[in-house]
């Protein structure tokens, strides 16, 4: 990685790989940090034997979660997939904090929607984000999601959406 403007430039060597069980602990960190930061509409930290119920309840469903890791294969943050309906995925992705506005979001939200419309054929991909949280709104807007104005009658999502406090987003 190069340092350009004190920010890292990251690059191409990020990789994904579908989640397993030794995953859950990442995700329950990263859960619990985004929850502490205000990202997730949950105001509650979860308890380990709570989030690991969850967890191996999605590795067996139809959610398809994607591990991204950095060039020293640490393991930095998740993609996932849920079907919302018809073939409509609602996509989610969260960082450990230490690697928030570095550019590993993005470059992993990037392979990961490559490699899920490589394996499936969604209708459409969408997404919900807190106004406040702008790294999060640059990453999916970089790539290719647009901001639609949320209409309850023709939009389907898996959390509840606040217009006034979340971004409707939905893949080009």
């Amino acid at each position: 990685m190069l340092k350009k403007n004190n920010k890292l430039k990251v690059s191409s060597t990020v990789t994904i790989s579908l989640a397993k069980i030794e995953d859950a602990k990442l995700l329950f960190k990263i859960h619990n940090a985004s929850v502490e930061s205000g990202f997730f509409n949950s105001k509650n930290l979860i308890f380990y034997k709570d989030h690991i119920k969850w967890f191996k309840k999605k590795l067996k469903s139809k959610t398809k979660i994607y591990i991204g890791k950095n060039s020293n294969k640490k393991k930095f943050g998740y993609v996932r997939f849920d079907e919302v309906k018809n073939n409509v995925f609602e996509v989610s992705l969260g960082n450990l904090p230490k690697f928030y506005g570095k550019g590993y979001g993005s470059l992993m939200l990037e392979k990961s929607i490559k490699k899920f419309k490589s394996k499936h054929e969604p209708k459409k991909i969408i997404s919900a984000v807190k106004k406040f949280n702008v790294r999060s709104t640059k990453c999916f807007l970089k790539n290719n999601f647009v901001k639609i104005k949320f209409d309850k009658k023709k939009h389907y999502t898996i959390t509840k959406i606040n217009p006034k406090k979340e971004y409707y987003l939905e893949l080009k």
